[in-house]
C-alpha cells in the first residue's frame, strides 16, 4: 500500500487565520443558513473510494462543462460511480460550470475536489458551490500532487478535517493507493 499526501503544508505560529488557506473542505453551511457544518456529517463521508479526472491540458481561466466531464471519464476508462469523490486534476484558475457541477450532482458523488484554490475560479457567483452544496455534495479545494496518481485507477481518499463546528475546516488529505 502506498500513501500520497494532498495537503498543502502550512506552518503557522499560532493557529489563527483564514479557514480557507490551504488544503480545506467547505460543507453547505458555507453559503447556506440551514446548510449543514463539517462537524455534522459522519466520518464515512470522508474515507471514500476516488476517480481523478485529468483537464491539465486546459489553459487557466477554462472552464470545465458537462461534455468535458464525460470525455474525460472515457478517457480514463471508469464512470463516475455514486457517493464516491471525483477529483479534478487542473492548471490554476480553471474553473466548473455549473452545468458541470449538475452533472456531477446528478451521478451522485459525494465530494468533488481540486488542486486549485477554488471549483469556481475568481467567480463571484460561486454557482458550482451552490449547486454542490445544495445537495450536500462537499467541496475539497487546495489539494497537490495529483500527478502522481494514476488517472485511469481509483484510490482511496482520506480526507479528514477537524472537528469543528465550522463551515469550512482544514483537511488533512492523503490518496491511499494499492
Amino acid at each position: 500500500m502506498r500513501f500520497i499526501d494532498l495537503t498543502t503544508e502550512f506552518s503557522p505560529e499560532q493557529f489563527l487565520g483564514n479557514s480557507h488557506s490551504g488544503t480545506h473542505i467547505d460543507a453547505p453551511a458555507y453559503l447556506f443558513r440551514d446548510g449543514k457544518k463539517i462537524d455534522e456529517f459522519k466520518l464515512e463521508r470522508f474515507l471514500t473510494d476516488a476517480a481523478i479526472l485529468d483537464f491539465a491540458h486546459l489553459k487557466p481561466g477554462q472552464q470545465i462543462d458537462d461534455e468535458d466531464l464525460e470525455a474525460a471519464e472515457e478517457a480514463a476508462g471508469l464512470a463516475l460511480r455514486e457517493r464516491e469523490s471525483v477529483i479534478l486534476h487542473v492548471p490554476s484558475e480553471v474553473r466548473l460550470s455549473r452545468n458541470a457541477a449538475e452533472y456531477l450532482e446528478f451521478k451522485g458523488v459525494g465530494l468533488v475536489g481540486i488542486d486549485s484554490v477554488s471549483i469556481d475560479g475568481g467567480e463571484s457567483e460561486m454557482e458550482a458551490h451552490r449547486v454542490l452544496l445544495s445537495k450536500d455534495v462537499l467541496v475539497l479545494e487546495g489539494l497537490i500532487n495529483l500527478d502522481l496518481i494514476d488517472a485511469s485507477r481509483r484510490f482511496r481518499l482520506v480526507s479528514l478535517p477537524l472537528k469543528l463546528d465550522s463551515a469550512v475546516v482544514p483537511v488533512r488529505a492523503v490518496a491511499v493507493l494499492e
